[in-house]
């Protein structure tokens, strides 16, 4: 006779970003960074594009790597794409993460709407970990950052979470 077996318990899903790690000093960011996190503050996901050729970049960077440009715009994105791929994370090395038991988190790669291989890295919330799958559409949101809320981080939700 077989043995029945309880279905493993989910992990929880992430509800707010990490506490504890590393944030941008927004007084120090170079310029060609700046309209990124002006955007995240304005409640907006702000991609730099090339003046020139009009192709997107991010990170963003001082010249474009298509045409050599200098020359810079900052962009409002839709802030919709899919995962494009995702690591979940169980044994953190980070300390903070560590001492406030913030595991398992996920790390997403999201790849925006606007663009092929346009991607930002960053989390996708309110989604348990086993949940998350490539190609899973979501949307973006902003959250000030515990340790300091004038960073406001881009993250992700599922897009059927309305």
């Amino acid at each position: 006779m077989a043995q029945q077996t309880e279905p493993a318990a989910k992990s929880l899903a992430m509800a707010k970003p990490l506490e504890g790690v590393p944030l941008p000093d927004l007084d120090r960011v170079p310029d060609y960074e700046r309209g990124f996190w002006e955007g995240t503050r304005a409640g907006e996901l702000r991609i730099q594009q090339c003046a020139d050729c009009r192709r997107f970049r991010h990170l963003p960077t001082p010249m474009c790597p298509e045409c050599s440009s200098l020359a810079y715009d900052w962009t409002r994105v839709s802030g919709r794409g899919f995962v494009y791929s995702f690591v979940i994370v169980g044994h953190p090395v980070h300390p903070a993460i560590r001492e406030r038991e913030q595991t398992p988190y996920n790390i997403c790669m999201i790849e925006l709407a606007e663009q092929e291989s346009l991607r930002i890295c960053s989390n996708v919330l309110q989604v348990e970990p086993e949940d998350i799958e490539i190609d899973m559409p979501v949307r973006v949101t902003f959250v000030p950052a515990v340790d300091n809320p004038d960073v406001v981080l881009p993250v992700f939700l599922p897009a059927s979470e309305q």
